[in-house]
């Protein structure tokens, strides 16, 4: 019985595994592997969104990644940089960053980002307090991407370590 249990929980956490090449198209700079029972995935038109399967909890964390759109431009890292930054301030007021930046490499990804903290303003006037990132990654000699999450506090701790697998998931997609 515990050997059919086991085959059955090996099973289920296989199948609930599933990994995603983006951008979608046939020229896919990076795949991810996404717990799917966990998250929800949107791979299209040019942006990949993460956010919670959980309808009490989908709307209080999104993760979002695009790539470059000129990745031979001398400024497409400041570009794609500041376009990140702009999607963080246009959603959270009163931003503060981390002093640091944050680089590593994993899976021959160069991840490079900073994490902050701010405030969403619902339509009802009430603020709600956001944890971010913004993470630049490097796949390849050639092409950046953007990656940026918003999550409440409580939301993150939840989702924290399938989370972050996820994000240690990402690899170059050749």
């Amino acid at each position: 019985i515990l050997s059919i249990f086991a085959i059955c929980l090996i099973s289920t956490s296989i199948f609930a595994q599933k990994v995603y090449k983006f951008p979608s198209s046939s020229n896919a700079i990076v795949k991810i592997t996404v717990d799917t029972d966990l998250w929800t995935v949107d791979n299209s038109d040019g942006i990949l969104t993460i956010s919670p399967s959980s309808s009490a909890h989908s709307n209080n964390f999104v993760c979002m990644m695009w790539a470059s759109d000129d990745p031979t431009s001398e400024t497409a890292i400041d570009d794609i940089a500041g376009q990140a930054s702009t999607v963080v301030s246009s959603l959270l007021t009163d931003l503060t960053w981390a002093e640091e930046v944050t680089d590593f490499e994993n899976n021959g990804v160069t991840f490079v980002g900073t994490d902050g903290v701010g405030y969403y303003s619902s339509d009802d006037g009430s603020s709600t307090k956001m944890v971010t990132s913004i993470m630049l990654l490097m796949p390849d000699s050639t092409n950046v991407l953007a990656l940026v999450f918003f999550s409440t506090e409580s939301t993150y701790d939840k989702y924290e370590d399938s989370f972050l697998n996820m994000i240690l998931s990402i690899e170059p997609a050749n």
